[in-house]
C-alpha cells in the first residue's frame, strides 16, 4: 500500500466507514481503491488516471469527461480533492445532479492540498462537513447533499476572456473551465511564447498540453490553412479548447492523451507549455516523455517550440533528443526554447 498516494492510503485504513454503500469515485488516481471499496462507477477527467481504471477495473462503470456521469446504481461519491479550490465547487455542483437528496459526498486530499479549510466554504447546497478520519497527512471529510441539482450544465461554468491579438480586427476570445491551467486566462510564460511564435502559413501543428487552446487558436487565426491538433491529459482543457475554437470560428482535432501516441503521426511544428505537476506534486516525468518521443513526431526541418520555468531542466532534455537547443527569449522567470529536426 506504500506506492499509494497518501489520501488513497487513508481511505483503504478506513475502509469500514463506507459501509458497504455503492459508489461513485470521482478523479482518484489509483483504481487499487476499487479492490477493497463497493466502487459501482467512476468519473475522471486525467486520461491517464481513466485509462488505468478501465485496464485495472473493468467490471465498474466508466466514465471520462468534463461533466458527471449518471449515478446508475451509486448512492454515494468519494472524491479525491483536486488541488483547484473552484473545480471542487464544481464537482459539488455536479454531482448534485446524478446523486439523490441526502446521499453522502466523501472527499480526501492531502493538508497541504487546502482540505484542512476548504470545507468552512463549503455552499449551502450541502451540509456542514465533518471530519472522519486523519492520517497519511491527509484528511477524510464527509458531507451530504442539501439541494439536489435538476440538471447540470457544463456550458454555464465557463469562463470567458477576450485577448487582444495584433494584426486581428477582433480579439481572441478564451473559454476556460475550473481546473484548466491558468483559470480563466493565461499566464506570463504562454504570453512570453507567444510573442516569439514565428507566423507559420501551412502545415501540421501540434498544441501539446493545449489547456484551453490559446496557443494553437492564436497561431490558427493567423494562418487560416494551418492543420492543427490540440493534445491534453484533462477533459476539461479540452472542454475548454473545443468551446474556444467554437468562439474563433477555428477548427482542430482535440485529443484526449497523457502522452504522446503512436499515431499522432508527424507534424511541421511543435509548441508546448508543458506540465511539471501531477496533482500537487512536482512531476517531470510527462514532459521528459514528451521531449523523448517528440523528434520521432516531427517532420524533417520541423521545429519544436517550448516555454517553460527557467530553473526547469528542459533546455539539457532538448539537447539530449535534438543535440541542440537555442533558447529565443527569457525573463527573471521563464525561457522560450527552439529545437529544429535536422534529419
Amino acid at each position: 500500500m506504500k506506492h499509494l498516494s497518501p489520501p488513497s492510503q487513508l481511505v483503504l485504513r478506513h475502509q469500514e466507514r463506507f459501509d458497504d454503500v455503492p459508489l461513485l469515485v470521482v478523479n482518484a488516481p489509483e483504481a487499487e481503491v476499487a479492490e477493497a471499496l463497493p466502487v459501482v462507477s467512476c468519473w475522471q477527467w486525467h486520461a491517464g488516471f481513466a485509462e488505468r481504471w478501465k485496464q485495472q477495473a473493468p467490471d465498474i462503470a466508466h466514465h471520462f469527461g468534463a461533466s458527471a456521469p449518471a449515478a446508475a446504481d451509486a448512492q454515494a461519491a468519494l472524491v479525491w480533492l483536486p488541488k483547484e479550490k473552484q473545480l471542487t465547487w464544481y464537482v459539488l455542483d455536479a454531482l448534485r445532479s446524478v446523486l439523490p437528496q441526502g446521499a453522502t459526498i466523501w472527499l480526501v486530499g492531502e493538508n497541504r492540498g487546502g482540505i484542512k479549510s476548504i470545507h468552512k466554504q463549503f455552499p449551502e447546497t450541502v451540509t456542514s462537513a465533518q471530519k472522519m478520519a486523519v492520517g497519511n497527512h491527509s484528511l477524510l471529510i464527509r458531507t451530504t447533499i442539501a439541494e439536489c441539482a435538476t440538471e447540470f450544465s457544463v456550458d454555464e461554468h465557463f469562463a470567458y476572456v477576450d485577448l487582444p491579438q495584433p494584426e486581428q480586427a477582433e480579439p481572441l476570445h478564451l473559454a476556460s473551465l475550473p481546473g484548466v491551467f491558468a483559470f480563466p486566462s493565461i499566464d506570463t510564460g504562454s504570453e512570453i511564447l507567444l510573442q516569439h511564435l514565428p507566423h507559420w502559413q501551412k502545415g501540421r501543428l501540434l498544441d501539446f498540453a493545449c489547456g484551453h487552446g490559446v496557443l494553437g487558436a492564436w497561431l490558427n487565426r493567423q494562418a487560416p490553412e494551418l492543420e492543427v491538433t490540440y493534445l491534453d491529459v484533462s477533459a476539461l482543457a479540452l472542454k475548454a479548447a473545443e468551446k474556444t475554437l467554437e468562439l474563433n470560428g477555428l477548427k482542430g482535432s482535440c485529443i484526449a492523451s497523457e502522452g504522446l501516441q503512436d499515431n499522432l503521426g508527424q507534424f511541421d511544428y511543435v509548441v508546448s507549455h508543458p506540465p511539471f505537476h501531477t496533482g500537487l506534486a512536482t512531476d517531470y516525468e510527462i514532459g521528459k516523455q514528451f521531449l523523448r518521443g517528440i523528434r520521432s513526431h516531427l517532420r524533417v526541418k520541423g521545429e519544436l517550440w517550448l516555454v517553460a520555468n527557467r530553473f526547469l531542466p528542459w533546455p539539457e532534455l532538448i539537447e539530449h533528443a535534438f543535440g541542440h537547443c537555442i533558447r529565443v527569449a527569457q525573463d527573471n522567470k521563464f525561457a522560450v526554447y527552439l529545437a529544429k529536426r535536422d534529419r
